[in-house]
């Protein structure tokens, strides 16, 4: 109890807490005791594209899932007129699909999987660090150069993880299923992700020389502590929080300078928290089949954007203000940096000057109040449901061209039930 009173004291309510000695109130300690490891993985089915299933037992709790790739190192002569875009390793990725037990299947594309990791991080440089994991830029005359191995890994960012350890989410409990944890990841053919110039008799690799599949499992020491041990799962449910992203919109805009409105449609039944956004060109993203550029993480800033559902207005982002209100609204600025855009002819093993570092941008355009802290992943802060709605985006692209494509995520709260040896969805 407090030795002296204030005025303060007086108006202000709230609990007593001891903060210089430690007590039952202030000291929490693990209920049932665990260890961690990384040691379940497995090989991708196909190096040269295609989808690969991973199935996970249901025997221990999972968090975080890595993907791992590897090309082999080049010749400087096969490797005159190549480059990879930074982040290679998740350029590769087309799609992923998920299903928990029972439940529905549900989709990412490659970008959405890389977005939800950076937004993820608590930082900007633990989000641009993301990016370089994610296999660098690399061209002959650079270092690393493609005449060593180019080595790119992905973290899936999944409806039942955090790629972070602040405010990481518990382990998914797989030992209250019957049914194994599913995911398929679909990679390009590997050669279509190559900047190449098509001169000095490039050899684009058609190949990985290795890919594979790592879970992180955290199992408790002794399988008495297990809910299924100690609860009838029969007649009792397990809820498990969680953030739902839908797979991403692509909206091919007008070509125009001034504002253009664009009609989101496609929500399903539930609570959306926010609605996340990025512009591309269709210029950066086609992906390579003879010779041509690929940087598909290039994304640009609107230089204004309104959001409006139902005659209201949600977020009202103007002259290119919208990094400001994420960053007082979060931990950072949506913003990687080092993304290298070709400007002129792809790189060559005598010059790397056609390439130039830029950064890329999203927007993040929320319903639901701001809340971000340790706690954050279990605690509900409702979103705007939306049911057979409309939302209506005006917004003003950098320049005018016919080139601009839109990409959007609907991010909404989610909790997985689960119960009898299966789980699903509840929106």
């Amino acid at each position: 109890m407090s030795s002296s009173t204030s005025v303060q004291d007086q108006v202000r309510p709230g609990e007593c807490e001891d903060i210089f000695y430690y007590d039952g109130e202030t000291s929490t300690k693990q209920c049932f005791p665990t260890t961690q490891n990384t040691k379940y993985v497995q090989s991708f089915a196909n190096l040269t594209g295609g989808s690969s299933v991973f199935t996970i037992p249901p025997n221990s709790g999972i968090q975080d899932v890595v993907c791992q790739f590897r090309f082999a190192a080049l010749t400087s002569g096969a490797a005159a007129g190549l480059a990879l875009p930074r982040a290679w390793a998740y350029a590769l990725i087309k799609q992923v699909s998920f299903r928990y037990g029972g439940s529905s299947q549900f989709f990412l594309t490659g970008d959405q999987v890389l977005q939800n990791a950076l937004r993820s991080q608590p930082n900007r440089t633990a989000a641009n660090d993301i990016l370089t994991l994610g296999g660098n830029f690399t061209t002959t005359g650079t270092v690393p150069a493609l005449t060593s191995d180019a080595l790119g890994a992905v973290v899936l960012r999944l409806p039942h993880s955090i790629p972070t350890g602040a405010g990481k989410a518990h382990p998914f409990p797989t030992d209250l299923l019957t049914q194994q944890v599913q995911i398929t990841v679909e990679l390009y053919p590997v050669s279509q992700i190559w900047t190449n110039n098509g001169t000095g008799g490039a050899a684009v690799p058609t190949t990985l020389a290795s890919a594979s599949f790592q879970v992180q499992q955290v199992t408790l020491n002794n399988a008495g502590d297990s809910l299924a041990r100690r609860v009838d799962m029969a007649t009792n449910a397990y809820a498990f929080p969680c953030e739902f992203v839908q797979q991403v919109q692509r909206i091919g805009l007008q070509n125009s300078a001034s504002a253009q409105s664009v009609v989101l449609t496609g929500f399903r039944s539930g609570e959306v928290k926010a609605i996340h956004c990025w512009l591309t060109l269709n210029t950066d993203n086609a992906l390579v089949t003879s010779t041509g550029v690929y940087q598909p993480f290039v994304w640009y800033l609107p230089s204004s954007v309104v959001m409006t559902y139902a005659g209201d207005i949600y977020a009202r982002y103007e002259n290119a203000t919208s990094p400001l209100w994420n960053l007082i609204n979060g931990n950072k600025t949506p913003v990687i940096d080092n993304v290298y855009i070709v400007t002129g002819a792809p790189p060559t093993a005598a010059s790397n000057s056609a390439s130039t570092p830029t950064t890329s941008s999203w927007v993040e355009l929320p319903f639901a109040q701001t809340l971000l802290d340790d706690d954050a992943h279990h605690t509900l802060v409702h979103g705007k449901p939306i049911t057979n709605g409309i939302v209506n985006l005006d917004l003003v692209t950098p320049t005018a061209s016919a080139n601009w494509v839109l990409n959007v995520s609907y991010i909404y709260n989610s909790t997985l039930l689960m119960s009898q040896g299966t789980c699903d969805y509840v929106f």
